[in-house]
């Protein structure tokens, strides 16, 4: 992974977080539908260098040479990727792991529908992102695409802000007193006047 090819976001505690490419693309990929070629077969693996989802008997004849293949399981009748299998490529810290069959899965699309519900007083969150019901209080989202899209409004939100203070300083480098509004009225009328009684 180059430097080129991965977006920096800073987290509120200071650690960054890097979006890897093939994380960006993942809300279009369909895992566990049937494959288009062999229209028998499931496609349960995903190559993180072309960013494709394939059955198996594609990732037979996919040329493999430097390309990471993860496979992808079935929790709760959605897709989701072993935790084992994202950890060495992204930090998941804060993504809601399952137990399945003795591995942690972490579910790869967003498990809510954004509206929020009234729940009991439990100690846990909701998914910062899709507002699904959480299970653990440390955690702050639901599925995998729902961290890549809240790092993605982050970084889209402080590309915004250095934006807009590069234009005040555009602005303000000048001289102050040359500053004029671009309206072409002004915003009060000089004596208003009520609307008649009837």
């Amino acid at each position: 992974m180059t430097g080129k090819d991965t977006t920096m976001v800073s987290s509120g505690d200071g650690q960054k977080n890097v979006v890897p490419p093939w994380l960006r693309a993942i809300a279009g990929i369909k895992l566990y539908d049937l494959c288009e070629i062999h229209s028998s077969k499931e496609c349960n693996f995903y190559c993180r260098v072309c960013m494709v989802a394939m059955c198996k008997e594609c990732m037979t004849q996919h040329d493999l040479s430097g390309h990471e293949v993860i496979k992808a399981y079935k929790f709760d009748r959605v897709a989701s990727f072993r935790v084992k299998d994202l950890e060495p490529s992204w930090d998941i810290y804060d993504i809601c792991s399952y137990n399945k069959n003795g591995w942690f899965v972490a579910v790869i699309h967003k498990r809510g529908d954004g509206i929020g519900r009234s729940h009991d007083q439990s100690d846990a969150g909701d998914c910062e992102s899709c507002q699904y019901r959480l299970k653990s209080p440390s955690t702050k989202y639901c599925s995998v695409e729902c961290k890549v899209e809240a790092l993605m409004k982050m970084t889209e939100s402080e590309s915004m802000k250095k934006e807009a203070k590069r234009k005040v300083e555009t602005i303000s480098g000048g001289s102050s007193s040359n500053v004029q509004s671009f309206r072409k009225q002004p915003r009060k009328q000089k004596n208003p006047q009520r609307a008649p009684f009837y």
